[in-house]
């Protein structure tokens, strides 16, 4: 069996404590609003300590989103990585397929939130409404709930980069999900991986990080 993958050069207890709740709670069968209502407690806990969480993961990389895995469950069902958007960008409309939380750790962003309003049944197309834009802040959570709160954008409002991190009961950089233009009408799948992870469909791979 492949063993859980971590990419933090330290090992915090605040971190081990934090995945053994999000394993006990998704082995409990919660999923959905029961889920991030579940993982609420113990996040606030993780996001309150401090020294787990490495500057290596931290980092923006110019012109670029950056996502830097911390880690991914064998499952895989489980994940936690941090999502660096260089200030003045915004990130392509994607979904999840799965649900989490999302906490901004650093600087200031805009959420755009869609709902997905065609049935689906033509290929390539996609027809999305704007629900909100919705100012986030320093220390905010925000929800991901599959499907009916799953479609977003987010750009960085500060002056320097906006550092969020992604709590998610998937392995997101692995799955083959969605990314939409709204005006164009158009969807695309694709599959991320992670900046710090060669290769993105399989658990496993090397580190190339340096973290």
């Amino acid at each position: 069996m492949v063993d859980d993958l971590y990419y933090t050069r330290r090992r915090d207890p605040a971190l081990s404590h934090f995945l053994e709740d999000f394993r006990t709670i998704l082995d409990g069968g919660e999923r959905g609003r029961a889920l991030l209502d579940a993982l609420r407690t113990p996040l606030d806990r993780l996001l309150d300590s401090r020294g787990w969480l490495e500057e290596a993961f931290l980092r923006a990389i110019p012109g670029e989103v950056a996502t830097w895995a911390l880690y991914r469950s064998h499952e895989p069902d489980l994940c936690l990585f941090t999502m660096v958007v260089p200030p003045g960008m915004r990130t392509r409309v994607h979904n999840h397929l799965t649900d989490g939380w999302v906490a901004l750790l650093r600087g200031g962003q805009v959420e755009h939130i869609y709902r997905r309003v065609d049935d689906g049944s033509r290929p390539g197309v996609a027809e999305l409404e704007r629900v909100s834009a919705d100012p986030v802040a320093e220390g905010e959570l925000t929800p991901l709930l599959h499907p009916d709160l799953d479609i977003h954008a987010v750009e960085t409002t500060s002056a320097g980069a906006s550092v969020s991190l992604h709590v998610l009961a998937n392995d997101l950089g692995t799955v083959e999900r969605q990314t939409f233009d709204p005006e164009a009408r158009t969807v695309k799948s694709f599959v991320s991986g992670y900046s710090n992870v060669d290769g993105a469909s399989a658990i496993g791979r090397s580190d190339r990080s340096g973290s």
